[in-house]
């Protein structure tokens, strides 16, 4: 295929595409969603989870803040919008900036614009079936293991424990 032309290359991906989201189509057409902004959810949920088995449980919390009208508070789509990688520390004004990207501030809530990497199936399926919880707030140490919890003082004891047993993440 290497003489392939744009278009031939996005018709194979749109295709691939349908092929994945067929088995969801009936969840699809009956969600308040579009199918934009469940990709842009499985996204961002994508590059959150900490692990694939966790994906479901991170998509509730989501799903969770959305209906309460919280903003997403996503590291991750910070990190788009500021374009820099996970390997630096935000700045206060990446955390704050208002663009169509950042759901860490207070601009607007809900879901961003568009998404922000290419979803795995697992987290496709995560935002197709997340699990049923009275989460708001989640966290992963540096193993990958993720925490969720229901109130912010919950969460930051959480913080406090995985700092104290040097499972919080440092950048070095």
């Amino acid at each position: 295929m290497l003489d392939a032309s744009v278009k031939d290359i996005f018709l194979v991906m749109l295709d691939e595409m349908d092929s994945k989201l067929s088995s969801y189509s009936e969840q699809i057409s009956s969600s308040p969603y579009s199918i934009h902004q469940l990709l842009t959810l499985a996204s961002i949920v994508e590059l959150e989870a900490g692990s694939s088995h966790e994906r479901n449980g991170v998509a509730a919390v989501f799903y969770n803040r959305i209906r309460d009208g919280w903003t997403l508070g996503s590291d991750v789509t910070t990190y788009y919008a500021s374009r820099k990688d996970f390997t630096v520390d935000l700045t206060i004004n990446e955390l704050s900036e208002c663009n169509a990207y950042n759901t860490r501030g207070t601009c607007f809530s809900g879901l961003p614009v568009g998404p922000i990497s290419n979803p795995s199936i697992e987290s496709i399926d995560g935002v197709m079936n997340p699990t049923s919880s009275d989460y708001y707030y989640f966290v992963a140490d540096k193993n990958g293991n993720t925490y969720f919890t229901k109130t912010d003082s919950e969460h930051q004891a959480v913080i406090s424990k995985l700092k104290s047993e040097g499972l919080w993440y440092v950048y070095e």
